[in-house]
């Protein structure tokens, strides 16, 4: 892994653990640093490079995961409009920044259901979404299935 990239997530991991009052969400934060230094060793070991803005973007979500996330807010962060944030990313990676977003939170809700006793309401207040009526919907959109039939799946 590039020595600034390392750093730059690094970084990102750190300003979120300040801002974090419990036990549980800095061990969460843990496991999310530690998973995400993986992958990207092992994108790195597979040759899959990225534009330093899909870096940064999966960076930003990944950081972000527990809150709502908008593209606005992230527009903001990386000092571009809306637009063309939105468009340089589906050019450089072929999907959309919502995709991205919902597909990220998939994949966190899929670890919790896997490896905690999280019910799937306090999965989806922890994720950040609306309601878990929409949860269960964007999970079923990018899993397939639901979270109680996912979670019944990995037993």
């Amino acid at each position: 892994m590039r020595e600034d990239d390392a750093f730059s997530l690094s970084d990102a991991f750190i300003q979120r653990a300040e801002l974090l009052t419990s036990y549980s969400k800095i061990m969460n934060l843990q496991y999310n640093m530690i998973l995400e230094f993986t992958e990207q060793v092992e994108k790195l070991h597979r040759g899959s490079h990225e534009s330093k803005l899909a870096l940064d973007v999966a960076n930003y979500v990944r950081c972000h995961l527990s809150e709502p996330i908008s593209v606005e807010a992230m527009a903001e962060e990386f000092f571009l409009s809306r637009p063309y944030l939105s468009a340089k990313f589906k050019q450089e990676t072929g999907m959309t920044l919502t995709d991205f977003i919902l597909h990220e939170k998939t994949e966190e809700a899929q670890r919790l259901l896997r490896y905690s006793d999280k019910t799937a309401s306090a999965i989806s207040a922890y994720l950040g979404f609306s309601s878990q009526g929409h949860f269960a919907k964007v999970f079923k959109k990018y899993a397939g299935c639901t979270p109680n039939e996912y979670r019944d799946k990995q037993r």
